[in-house]
């Protein structure tokens, strides 16, 4: 195992934690040599860092956003951005966001959206990290099947 492969695995890991479908393309691309468990590992791992880690970053950045605008009252504007979260929370609710986060609105926006308004849920963190697991064991079937 050389550096090469090292580096390889590291910018496949990265790349898992916040852009999951791309690293889907990616390791079930004909370059690439990796087994249909191989690929499953690195998807898993990869998402469930980048989920763990979002999640938790997204709820310090809550609390502090909080915390700056506290005393302040202010007239609560929505942009075209707020209003596609809110309806995206409303449609699909937690379980839509869990499993639509990998290969839809990505990692780091999902466990945005999963810890700005399901923080207080019980299974928050275990549903985005089931829907990783979901994706990670359904989307590498496609390069052994065809």
């Amino acid at each position: 195992m050389g550096l090469t492969d090292i580096l390889e695995f590291i910018g496949l890991f990265l790349l898992a934690a916040t852009k999951f479908a791309v690293a889907v393309g990616v390791l079930v691309s004909p370059i690439t040599n990796y087994s249909y468990l191989e690929c499953v590992l690195m998807l898993i791992t990869g998402g469930f860092t980048g989920i763990i880690f979002f999640y938790y970053f997204s709820n310090w950045v809550n609390k502090m956003i909080a915390k700056l605008f506290q005393n302040k009252k202010k007239k609560k504007v929505f942009s075209r951005k707020v209003k596609r979260f809110i309806n995206i929370k409303n449609k699909y609710g937690l379980i839509g966001i869990a499993l639509i986060t990998p290969v839809v609105i990505s990692i780091p926006v999902g466990s945005f959206i999963a810890s700005r308004f399901f923080s207080k849920k019980r299974y928050t963190l275990l549903f985005m990290l089931a829907g990783v697991v979901f994706w990670a064991l359904i989307l590498p079937i496609i390069k052994y099947t065809y």
